[in-house]
């Protein structure tokens, strides 16, 4: 496993089960299954519908490998153990070969969720763990989740790697970051134009990882419904030249005193984009989406924008990961 952990160069980006997110996916499907290195986590946040089944149809018809969450943590389907909706679901997929994620922390009973794993959800299943926190029973998770059929061990950067050093041993370990600095109010982001998003893409192979993670353009925390914005904000990726950290630019509208003309402000937002995209000549299909829309001052809706902006990253993602191979 060490010799097969140092040959991959791995990608594995964490979204959770929302409707513009799931669509970024799928309509990246082909692109992520070139690239032969993405590894999306999806946490469901809903009960599974059409269009969580609709994603994981693309995917695995382009033969993306996906991990998805069956203990969610956020959403509806949040609680200790598995989700009953997601194994019921699950089990009337036929002749599909799963990757099962668990997040783990201090608080699990991991005993009782490894038993739920086994007893719920289909044998010969790939495990993933996703470590926010040091279990209290290390000896078992590891040996227990080993029987198992574990393969990956995501670990959050704000862990020790010194904790995890025997899981390690045995699967392909990969860092999860958050590079997503969010603020309270989009009007925060007109005082932040540029910063570091990752420098993972630099580093992760000589720290001993297998690949990357993060949680894209969106961040790790949770917010269960929308709003009206007072501003609009667009969250971009970029990276400045070849060997270079991943860096992140907000584009933000001036017109900010209410919340009216949300597509005005949109406009606003999307013209100091695209004008940065010109000076720095970055093309790709979620670029040339954001042109046409300037170009054409249209409004896709706030769904859209994040949807974009997620799509963005794939691609990003996609060609750094291309670079490194």
């Amino acid at each position: 496993m060490a010799d097969e952990r140092r040959a991959i160069a791995m990608y594995t980006p964490y979204l959770r089960g929302k409707q513009y997110e799931l669509l970024a996916l799928k309509e990246r499907a082909g692109l992520l299954g070139t690239s032969g290195s993405i590894v999306p986590i999806i946490e469901p946040v809903r009960e599974p519908d059409g269009g969580l089944d609709r994603c994981l149809n693309s995917l695995r018809e382009a033969a993306v490998e996906v991990v998805l969450v069956a203990n969610p943590r956020v959403g509806a389907l949040s609680g200790a153990g598995i989700a009953t909706s997601l194994s019921e679901y699950v089990q009337h997929q036929r002749d599909v070969r799963w990757n099962f994620g668990l997040l783990i922390d201090e608080s699990t009973d991991v005993r009782a969720l490894l038993a739920q794993y086994d007893a719920l959800l289909p044998a010969e299943s790939e495990l993933t763990l996703i470590h926010r926190g040091v279990s209290s029973d290390p000896d078992f998770l590891r040996s227990e989740s080993r029987r198992l059929g574990r393969k990956y061990d995501l670990v959050d950067d704000s862990l020790r790697q010194r904790h995890f050093r025997q899981f390690l041993r045995e699967s392909i370990g990969i860092i999860l970051h958050d590079g997503f600095r969010a603020e309270e109010r989009n009007s925060g982001y007109l005082a932040r134009e540029e910063g570091v998003f990752t420098e993972d893409n630099l580093y992760f192979r000589e720290e001993g990882w297998g690949g990357f993670g993060d949680y894209l353009t969106i961040g790790s925390g949770w917010t269960e419904g929308g709003f009206t914005p007072r501003a609009v904000a667009i969250h971009w990726t970029y990276q400045p030249s070849p060997g270079a950290p991943i860096m992140i630019r907000h584009f933000t509208s001036q017109s900010n005193g209410d919340t009216a003309n949300v597509g005005g402000k949109f406009l606003e937002a999307c013209s100091k984009l695209v004008r940065f995209l010109d000076e720095r000549d970055l093309r790709g299909p979620a670029a040339n989406t954001m042109r046409q829309h300037l170009e054409s001052q249209t409004y896709p809706g706030l769904g859209i924008v994040k949807k974009l902006s997620v799509q963005n990253h794939l691609e990003l993602m996609a060609a750094v990961l291309a670079g490194s191979a």
